[in-house]
């Protein structure tokens, strides 16, 4: 399948490892201009180095910490300077700490709220105009599978990102007119460094093996095991290429079947 990529730009937050890494390597791949951003130098580097030897596209990183809204702003200035345009937009943000609610505090909400949420929002203001002005784009939201089916612990997350969701929906309502389509991918367990955190703390919290969660956890998926990064990415790049061109409002969930919802 041709997804028609070639030259476009996409902007792939959290760029530098996990999830956000493959959906740069997949459109890179495809032969896009892909900016990516992280907040670790080291990560960047690397990345940007493997990215730009892998081809047949290009890739540049940016250092931006999403939860700094002035980061945010910086990031979209050099890139809408660099390329004049962003085709793709794909936001991808890090998880916050898994508690239960009793256990937050208004602090942690505030952290979720700029780390998950406040910079989508940012950065869909900035680039969503000119998508609009050229009459084409792609705006693809990454959240999680517990907007659908919440998880103990995770409460934080599935809250910010059900914002995330819900904006998705609204944006691909507003925007269809303007020839700008907006969809939500839904990974659910991903082989990750952030899938090992949640096992550890979860192992943490009941006093059991970090292995125990693990059997468990696989235990609940149809397909019994977590997903492979680049197999949510292949979901993105379907998405941003031009083979889902009647595709919008989509909620897509990556997840081996584990959640059991019909709809």
């Amino acid at each position: 399948m041709k997804l028609e990529l070639d030259g476009r730009v996409a902007l792939v937050t959290a760029g530098s490892r996990g999830i956000g890494l493959a959906v740069a390597r997949a459109l890179v791949g495809e032969g896009a201009e892909v900016a990516i951003c992280g907040r670790q130098p080291d990560s960047l580097s690397s990345a940007e180095e493997a990215l730009s030897a892998l081809g047949p596209g290009s890739a540049t990183a940016y250092r931006a910490d999403l939860a700094r809204p002035a980061d945010v702003d910086e990031l979209a200035d050099a890139v809408l300077a660099r390329h004049g345009r962003v085709d793709v937009l794909v936001t991808n943000t890090g998880g916050p700490k898994t508690m239960p609610f009793l256990e937050t505090t208004l602090d942690d909400w505030e952290r979720a709220w700029a780390q998950l949420l406040r910079p989508v929002v940012q950065l869909t203001q900035r680039v969503a105009p000119e998508m609009c002005s050229r009459g084409s784009g792609r705006i693809i939201m990454l959240s999680s599978t517990w907007v659908k089916q919440p998880k103990l612990g995770g409460v934080l997350s599935s809250v910010m990102r059900s914002g995330v969701a819900s904006l998705a929906k609204q944006l691909s309502n507003e925007l269809a007119t303007h020839g700008v389509l907006v969809n939500h991918v839904m990974p659910g367990a991903t082989d990750t460094e952030r899938m090992d955190e949640i096992v550890e703390r979860a192992a943490t919290a009941r006093g059991v093996t970090a292995e125990l969660v693990r059997e468990e956890l696989n235990a609940a998926i149809p397909l019994a095991r977590p997903a492979r990064a680049d197999e949510i990415a292949a979901v993105v790049a379907f998405l941003a290429g031009s083979a889902s061109s009647y595709v919008t409002g989509a909620s897509v969930q990556v997840d081996g079947g584990q959640v059991q919802a019909m709809l």
